[in-house]
């Protein structure tokens, strides 16, 4: 599932224009080596993971919380996933923050909002999860995750990071703009022009809109092949950063398209909108030094 993308399309394109079985047989042994990656890291003694849950007013809301298991206090980072539910390639980022010494916890904003069993009743559940009025209530239950985070003996109470994937990317541009608890944002791949989805009856502002309310660094990745999170829309957004002199690192990665860091869709799937390993590496090593930098 992903939210923000033409999902048909891509069903569409999914090992079509010929693709053989031994490239299909090669694109999953490399899906398999990056689930056997994560596994290594989820498995690591020195890290704690579990499920946890916190309340956003009178909403209980599910996370993620991944942290190092050495007593002490840590850096908090909230990791904003696109769509509903925690994968294992999103607790896969926060199991990577927790061996560098972060406090991570996911955002599950579909404990709030699941998706219908009913599949007629998927596009009103869409229109209501796109719409301003619940990224505004999204953005509320960023503000209880940090608070939530506070409450707990093993955080450093202030400097917190938002990482945000895809749609999350774009909710983390947002928060950033209406919490000053945040020092330091990392968007992957999230779009800062919405092409899709963006209802005309309560419509979200684009990101380039806000560029202007947006004062803590950021950094970027985003693929040149991407369909979702135009990389032509990302480099305006870069240059408006750095014309007001607001921090920003963006990277922009060669023969990598949209969710390139997710391990879960085969290399090979589509050429704009899967797993490319090289890149998601070097974009998740930026990402811990960009945060020791920022968080420090």
């Amino acid at each position: 599932m992903c939210i923000d993308c033409d999902e048909e399309g891509i069903s569409r394109r999914t090992f079509l224009t010929g693709a053989t079985t031994a490239i299909a047989s090669a694109a999953f042994a490399l899906k398999a080596a990056g689930q056997q990656a994560a596994q290594k890291v989820l498995n690591d003694p020195s890290i704690i993971l579990d499920d946890v849950s916190f309340k956003s007013g009178t909403d209980t809301i599910k996370g993620f919380l991944a942290r190092p298991k050495k007593a002490g206090r840590y850096r908090m980072v909230l990791i904003a996933h696109g769509n509903p539910g925690v994968p294992e390639d999103i607790k896969f980022t926060a199991a990577e923050l927790a061996k560098a010494g972060y406090v991570s916890l996911v955002y599950d904003w579909g404990s709030r909002e699941p998706p219908p069993a009913d599949a007629r009743e998927r596009d009103k559940w869409v229109a209501r999860i796109t719409s301003y009025t619940f990224q505004k209530i999204q953005m509320q239950d960023l503000q209880a995750g940090v608070n939530y985070l506070r409450e707990q003996s093993f955080t450093k109470r202030e400097r917190v990071g938002v990482v945000g994937f895809c749609g999350g990317g774009r909710l983390a541009f947002l928060f950033s703009t209406q919490s000053t608890d945040v020092k330091a944002l990392i968007s992957f791949y999230g779009p800062v022009v919405y092409h899709i989805n963006n209802p005309k009856a309560d419509p979200v502002p684009n990101v380039l809109e806000i560029v202007d309310r947006i004062k803590v660094p950021v950094q970027g990745h985003y693929g040149l092949l991407d369909q979702v999170a135009l990389t032509e829309d990302a480099r305006l957004f870069e240059k408006k950063m750095r014309a007001q002199k607001t921090p920003v690192e963006m990277y922009y990665y060669e023969g990598a398209g949209h969710s390139f860091c997710n391990f879960l869709r085969p290399q090979g799937s589509d050429p704009g909108f899967d797993y490319n390993p090289e890149a998601a590496a070097l974009a998740h090593q930026r990402m811990i030094q960009f945060l020791k930098k920022q968080l420090s």
